[in-house]
């Protein structure tokens, strides 16, 4: 390369840290005038940020444990790669939504460079390269995406890098240079994979026609480089997807599914194949489309349309491999029921690079001088998009800064919450109708903002749940002069919301007024299940210091009980109560965290002294226990060491009957509601189990309570190993925890003592299928099979072991 090229180079990065400066600054300016609350999507996305910043704050890379807690932060589509990139900015700058879309602006510096390099590759032009990237500034819908904060434009980032990476690897020659582009391309293709799975579809087929062509021309060489660059991909993404890929696929239909819904016109309509078309001029403002699209008209009219339009192989090769790859896009996005212009988002850069070698077309001084005007114009509409300006309306107002956020007190309310619970994590039951400003998402956000002390939940939507959901919260916020539509939800809605305002056992704990003059307010319980107090005395020493119990309990009923702890903050907040009512006969197990699992005060909180909790909780009988008198024995399991402690406890015995009635007790805690599904999954009824798990995860937002299962189970089966509930409930801890090993072994020791079970050895094959093991799968189902020929998940599962194992359809 001569001095000539090498300085012009140096000036062309100067001319894109300028392009990048310019986009920092109309970005920060943007966050500056802008104090609105985060809507849905985003508050969910931050919120998923914030976990993963919090799972940072203990790096522990050599730990298997850590990188599973890592992965299981999304089992979603929302795939984590934008979230990890988020967190060193959150750890330097603060955890706003401010300081989390400073990712943008590396987002941003990627796709300047990586599009400026892309067409100097393709068309040897610098003009062409500088316009290009000057366009990723200038497009209006990249500065929306800018000032947003969603997973969209660090996956546009990600794929241009990738795209990029390939086209100039493909035509690279054999040596140092590109086998450090396949190592680059790996990691790339694993990154997008990492950031959105549909994300691949923006570079499928380039990459096919790629893989051909080394075929064709057979480029052993590069076909070898082919398979390290897939391997690399898989090494970097295979953990998240081995543990994930089902909920990614259920979650990608589901999302597909939600289209229908909101009226995107499908595939099978006009209306759907011109959705995205007649959104680019829009998307990349109109004076660069018209004048681009233009100058190509002239173009081609002062050419009479001869043959010789496009000067150079390099040129049309260029062109052509650009085309491929956003038609191919459209194409494939289209068939998607799901539309949005942000899913078609990694596209703009390949439309900047088209539009600028059509923008750079004729070359004389009148053009340069159209071409300067477009600029100037074009970033008239990009602030008129992004600001309130007085400009021409039709090409503004898209996305402009909001001032109202400090007019909606969600965070004064969640303070409220964590003033009032200073050792507790609280669960607020969200009742409004949503609007963007006040929903489950955003007081969710605001409550991981708060030293994830809060969450906020979603009631239901079904009116037979009601009750249930009225037991398991204590937080409750609801809004004044709310509308509901006819149907189920509307209708569950305004029974909760009257429920809640005109209950006996909640307390009204705040009010405050919204911009629109409607109200919002929180409602607390009168009595809680669970009061941490602190106390005086130094005894730190795990105690059960009271049980609270009728001398008459009744069987197959939910017993109250109430039991009293003290203890350091430390032990009690790690400790599981492994508490057995027994007789010589019989006993029945109320094992759960103390507190159930709810003692919470800060990420670095650990307060000095002592502790007491007191627990009003439910005890359940089953009704195949023999009646008679029980009495209570108490162990302490530690989660830190798993060491056992046994406890003195006062002498509580109590007579059980099959007489009588309960009036009124709390809800039963979760570990015990999971052992009683355990019975349905030992039968094989699926169907209730996940209602019920969903409910559960509502009611549980850290899903604590299959820890306490895993805990207290695997100390129970090393007693017992063949108690088969806590088998069962062991096995659904696992599952849902996806323990892909440990639950395989619960599954294999579970077919010694259920061996003519049928649905146990099914549930074996099926984590088998789950872990890619379809020859181990196979042989489950046959003994399934025997046992019980007539179960209707048979066939699915036997199609997927033959598919795993790329047998032919016939042999089904």
């Amino acid at each position: 390369m001569s001095y000539f090229n090498h300085h012009q180079h140096r000036k062309d990065y100067i001319i894109l840290l300028i392009i990048w400066l310019i986009a920092l600054a109309i970005d920060r300016a943007w966050f500056l005038l802008d104090e609105s609350i985060p809507s849905y999507d985003q508050s969910a996305h931050l919120t998923t940020a914030l976990h993963h910043y919090r799972i940072f704050q203990n790096l522990n890379i050599f730990s298997g444990n850590w990188w599973l807690s890592l992965w299981q932060l999304t089992p979603s589509y929302r795939a984590p790669f934008v979230y990890i990139c988020t967190v060193p900015f959150l750890i330097l700058f603060g955890r706003g939504y401010d300081q989390a879309s400073l990712v943008n602006l590396l987002y941003t510096a990627m796709i300047i460079l990586s599009v400026y390099h892309l067409s100097n590759f393709l068309f040897q032009n610098r003009k062409i390269s500088i316009t290009a990237s000057i366009f990723c500034l200038l497009f209006p819908i990249l500065g929306i995406m800018r000032t947003d904060y969603l997973l969209d434009y660090g996956l546009t980032a990600i794929v241009a890098v990738t795209f990029t990476v390939l086209t100039i690897w493909k035509d690279s020659y054999i040596g140092f240079f590109s086998w450090g582009l396949t190592i680059i391309l790996g990691v790339g293709i694993g990154l997008i994979l990492l950031a959105k799975p549909t994300g691949i579809i923006f570079i499928l087929v380039p990459s096919i026609w790629a893989l051909i062509s080394f075929i064709r021309k057979r480029k052993f060489i590069k076909l070898i480089q082919t398979c390290l660059s897939l391997m690399i991909a898989w090494l970097i993404c295979r953990f998240w997807y081995g543990l994930n890929w089902l909920t990614i696929i259920t979650s990608a239909l589901n999302a597909n599914q939600a289209g229908k819904g909101e009226g995107d016109p499908s595939a099978t309509t006009i209306a759907g194949w011109l959705y995205y078309p007649q959104m680019i001029p829009e998307s990349v403002g109109l004076p660069i489309f018209s004048v681009s699209i233009g100058i190509l008209l002239v173009y081609l009219i002062k050419y009479q349309f001869t043959t010789d339009l496009i000067p150079g192989y390099v040129y049309k090769s260029a062109r052509i491999w650009l085309l491929v790859t956003l038609v191919s896009s459209y194409i494939i996005c289209s068939l998607g029921t799901n539309k949005d212009i942000r899913f078609i988002l990694p596209c703009f850069p390949i439309i900047s690079l088209i539009l600028a070698d059509l923008f750079n077309l004729i070359e004389n001084i009148y053009f340069d001088r159209l071409r300067l005007a477009t600029l100037v114009l074009s970033c008239i509409v990009l602030l008129n998009n992004l600001f309130p300006l007085p400009l021409i309306q039709a090409w503004g107002g898209k996305h402009l800064p909001n001032n109202d956020g400090n007019k909606y007190p969600l965070g004064k309310l969640i303070n409220q919450i964590t003033e009032k619970n200073l050792y507790l994590r609280s669960n607020l039951g969200v009742i409004p109708v949503s609007i963007p400003q006040v929903n489950e998402f955003t007081f969710n956000y605001f409550g991981a903002l708060a030293d994830f002390r809060v969450y906020g939940r979603k009631l239901t939507t079904k009116l037979s749940q009601i009750e249930e959901d009225l037991q398991y919260f204590c937080w409750y916020v609801t809004r004044e002069n709310e509308s509901y539509k006819p149907g189920e939800k509307g209708e569950t809605k305004r029974k909760l919301k009257s429920l809640v305002e005109s209950s006996t056992d909640l307390k009204l704990e705040g009010d405050w007024i919204l911009p629109n003059e409607d109200k919002l307010r929180l409602y607390n319980c009168k009595n809680p299940h669970v009061v941490v107090q602190k106390l005086s005395n130094t005894e730190s020493v795990i105690n059960i210091e009271k049980v609270a119990i009728s001398q008459e309990l009744i069987l197959d009923k939910n017993n109250p009980v109430t039991y009293q702890i003290t203890g350091s903050w430390d032990d009690l907040q790690n400790g599981l109560l492994l508490l057995k009512w027994q007789n010589s006969q019989s006993s029945w197990d109320h094992d759960h965290a103390i507190g159930l699992g709810n003692l919470y005060c800060g990420i670095k909180c650990h307060p000095q002294g002592t502790f007491r909790v007191k627990e009003a909780l439910a005890t359940f009988i089953p009704k195949t226990l023999p009646v008679g008198r029980y009495q209570l024995s108490a162990l302490y399991l530690d989660r830190r060491n798993s060491k056992i402690t046994s406890l003195n406890i006062p002498d509580i015995t109590v007579n059980v009957t099959d007489l009588g009635t309960v009036e009124k007790s709390p809800a039963l805690d979760l570990v015990t509601r999971t052992s009683q599904l355990a019975q349905d999954l030992q039968q094989g009824k699926l169907k209730n189990i996940f209602v019920q798990i969903y409910n559960f995860n509502q009611y549980d937002p850290t899903q604590d309570y299959l820890k306490q299962i895993e805990f207290a189970g695997n100390y129970h089966l090393q007693k017992e190993p063949d108690n088969l509930n806590w088998r069962y409930t062991l096995v659904l801890s696992q599952l849902l925890q996806r323990q892909v090993p440990e639950l395989i072994q619960n599954l294999i020791e579970l077919t010694k003592y259920d061996a003519q079970n049928p649905y146990t050895w099914l549930y074996l094959a099926f984590v088998y299928l789950y872990n890619f093991q379809p020859a181990q799968a196979e042989q489950k189902l046959a003994i399934a099979e025997q046992l019980k020929p007539d179960i209707p998940e048979l066939k699915t599962l036997k199609t997927v072991t033959n598919i795993m194992k790329f047998l032919p359809l016939i042999h089904f």
